[in-house]
């Protein structure tokens, strides 16, 4: 060997590129649904049953969609759920039980430049945007015997369940909700 001191370069140089590419390679750990014909991931962590799943998916779907339409220059492409966890029972709640879960979701966006960032909004280095306040969206389900049926979800941003505020502005979710259930089944 003529120069020891290329080879032991060559060899740092090829370690530290392993390194940080085995590094880039974890984060963001995604499930699943990974294709790129597919709309939507979730991220690792998320241990919930698949009927909260389901529905969350359902929600930030319906919610991307919106988006999409509302902000057609803001380029939104795909969305992920980053959080998704338990947050509260409403043992009794207006008759219900009702079961609050906690959710965070992000959209990414082709065109992050052009979106206007405001409240609580964030933008990640690889241009995930999180459209509202971070982890302030809460799904709503009925509990049904041993079925939860998933009934709404309400953004809060200053407040959590179990929360006098919260309990109130649930009871208006709810109150609506029903009055649009009651219409609906006026109409058949």
């Amino acid at each position: 060997m003529k120069n020891p001191k290329l080879y032991i370069s060559a060899v740092i140089a090829v370690i530290i590129i392993a390194t940080v590419c085995a590094g880039c390679t974890s984060i963001g750990t995604i499930k699943d649904n990974t294709s790129t014909d597919e709309s939507g991931f979730i991220m690792e962590s998320i241990d919930v049953p698949q009927d909260i799943l389901e529905a969350a998916k359902s929600e930030v779907e319906r919610i991307f969609e919106m988006h999409r339409e509302d902000f057609p220059d803001y380029g939104y492409v795909n969305w992920r759920i980053e959080n998704l966890k338990y947050s509260y029972t409403y043992e009794n709640l207006d008759g219900m039980r009702l079961v609050i879960y906690q959710m965070n979701y992000e959209f990414l966006s082709e065109s992050p430049k052009n979106v206007v960032l405001a409240g609580g909004m964030y933008i990640t280095t690889d241009n995930w945007f999180m459209p509202n306040y971070p982890n302030s969206t809460y799904l709503i389900f009925r509990q049904d015997s041993d079925k939860l049926i998933f009934l709404t979800s309400i953004m809060e941003n200053d407040c959590e369940p179990g929360m006098q505020i919260f309990t109130d502005d649930l009871h208006r979710v709810l109150s609506t909700y029903q009055t649009d259930i009651s219409i609906v089944g006026d109409m058949y």
